[in-house]
């Protein structure tokens, strides 16, 4: 058994396209097993709860649209490589992503975190949904399997919240400055959406017990 803890953030591209890459060499490794556990980060958590307009957050993060436009213009492509395809235009709320890790917190404990992310992911950055809405996650949950969902309940699961502010403090003191990153058997360290050739050798790395090779 491989332990695969995944430090990520929905709003972030490069984590989707790490999931399918990550996904990829795991279906390659058939005859191994894998125990999967997401952890939340916050790329934004000074991000206003209801979020901001995209076009002002996009100017304000990169000073013109027209470096925005270049640098997802290079990630669209690398999406459409791992069989995604972002639709950057019809996100117009750049939301506070807090709402949506409780929401995959809670899923663990009915084994649906896998398909709660991927859910997310698409809802984002395929149907530009704003997924710092309650009504946007409870669809998502319900969708998910997840019946008689109220996303207002989980406000009240005060372990949930500190579950969140947990991983921010240990994420800060194990140096965890980007997502995604991924810790393998809890010993070995990957950071970045690589490609699933480098997936496979750490799997590798796993099953005989050495360090990650050069």
């Amino acid at each position: 058994m491989i332990s695969i803890d995944i430090i990520s953030d929905i709003v972030c591209p490069w984590c989707f396209i790490g999931k399918k890459r990550l996904e990829k060499a795991i279906k390659k490794s058939n005859n191994l097993n894998f125990s999967i556990n997401w952890h939340s980060f916050q790329l934004n958590p000074e991000m206003p709860i209801q979020g901001m307009d995209r076009k002002v957050y996009l100017l304000k993060k990169f000073g013109s649209s027209s470096k925005a436009d270049e640098l997802y213009s290079h990630i669209k492509e690398s999406g459409v490589s791992s069989g995604i395809n972002f639709a950057f235009e019809k996100i117009t709320k750049m939301p506070n992503s807090f709402n949506s890790h409780l929401l995959i917190e809670f899923a663990k404990e009915k084994d649906l975190q896998n398909i709660i992310v991927e859910e997310l992911f698409k809802a984002y950055f395929l149907l530009g949904k704003n997924i710092g809405d309650s009504s946007i996650l409870s669809d998502v949950a319900i969708n998910s399997g997840i019946k008689n969902f109220m996303y207002e309940d989980l406000l009240t699961r005060k372990d949930l919240v500190q579950s969140i502010k947990n991983n921010a403090l240990n994420n800060k003191n194990i140096g965890i400055s980007g997502v995604p990153f991924y810790i393998f058997n809890k010993s070995i360290a990957v950071s970045g959406a690589q490609e699933s050739e480098v997936f496979e050798k750490v799997f590798e790395t796993c099953m005989i017990g050495k360090d990650m090779p050069n």
